[in-house]
């Protein structure tokens, strides 16, 4: 997975918004009160589906957008900003998250923001909600505000988890499998954060019966996949069953969840490099972490710990 990160920096307005509209999207723009002393900044950062950006703009501005593509959340560091789509309106505090609607024009005011922002597709997240039984081509968010501050707390400290992951020197989500876990904890914590229809709809009760060779099915990709970015998705598919039935599957057969399943095959592979490992070859804890996707070195050496009852480390040096 190639991580692409740009950099860009003018005094020029015009300049500037030539620059947002080939980051993000069409728009008009009007300035007010002038532009002196006119700072634009902005750090882009994208690896596969995720984008990750800073954005500095210091003048009056109003812009009058097209409809995003795409899913757009943000975390106001510092702005005086207004969000219109439609008949509804946000003014976001410092250090308030939101999300600009998907599929219509937004007319956007502000002074001097310095805005944090995660970009994902929309499709991938709609791909999480259908664990939850909600159809594809049936999931939205509803609305631009967290369902509740905790909740508004949770999104930025996972966006500052993310932001600052991606911007790590040899960051870890060039590994496939890094990335696709990091894909879905933002999908999955966008969709518990932002009401949406997955969760105004909620679990809609449990599938019938899954016979056990559905999940000796689902197992066996597992195991051969394990070294792949697997999603609840391609675990369902190879098991011939829905994702909702797939999980009936694992906490009925296995007390689990798929997912749960095949973090614990990972953990076990990378037990097994370790065992294999010769750190004077070079070999260390985080290469193999990595090699298996775990993006957190203390949360491996815990779970590590709690399955083989030493660190990772001793297991190497053994």
């Amino acid at each position: 997975m190639r991580i692409r990160a740009r950099e860009f920096a003018t005094g020029d307005v015009e300049v500037a918004h030539e620059v947002l509209r080939e980051t993000y999207i069409e728009h008009r723009h009007r300035v007010f009160g002038g532009a002196v002393d006119f700072q634009f900044r902005q750090h882009v950062v994208t690896a596969g589906e995720l984008g990750m950006d800073s954005v500095r703009h210091t003048a009056t501005v109003e812009t009058v957008t097209d409809p995003l593509p795409y899913l757009m959340f943000v975390v106001s560091l510092n702005a005086d900003l207004t969000v219109r789509a439609g008949r509804d309106e946000l003014r976001p505090l410092r250090g308030e998250s939101f999300l600009y609607p998907v599929g219509q024009p937004l007319t956007i005011r502000w002074t001097d923001f310095d805005l944090r922002i995660l970009r994902l597709p929309v499709d991938r997240v709609a791909r999480v909600a259908a664990r939850a039984g909600i159809a594809l081509a049936d999931f939205r968010f509803d609305a631009m505000s967290p369902i509740s501050a905790e909740a508004g707390r949770h999104w930025r400290d996972t966006m500052a988890y993310l932001f600052h992951t991606l911007n790590t020197p040899d960051t870890p989500l060039g590994n496939p499998l890094v990335h696709a876990a990091a894909v879905d904890l933002a999908a999955t914590t966008a969709i518990a954060t932002f009401p949406n229809t997955a969760t105004a709809t909620g679990y809609v009760g449990e599938p019938g019966r899954v016979a056990p060779a559905a999940l000796r099915r689902a197992v066996a990709f597992i195991d051969a996949h394990a070294h792949e970015p697997v999603t609840v998705e391609d675990i369902a598919e190879a098991a011939g069953i829905s994702s909702r039935g797939l999980q009936a599957a694992f906490a009925r057969h296995a007390d689990s969840t798929p997912m749960a399943y095949l973090r614990r095959v990972r953990l076990a592979r990378a037990h097994r490099d370790l065992q294999n490992a010769d750190p004077t070859r070079g070999d260390t804890v985080a290469a193999v972490a990595r090699r298996w996707g775990f993006t957190s070195l203390s949360r491996f050496a815990a779970v590590y710990r709690d399955e083989y009852g030493r660190s990772p480390r001793q297991t190497l040096r053994t």
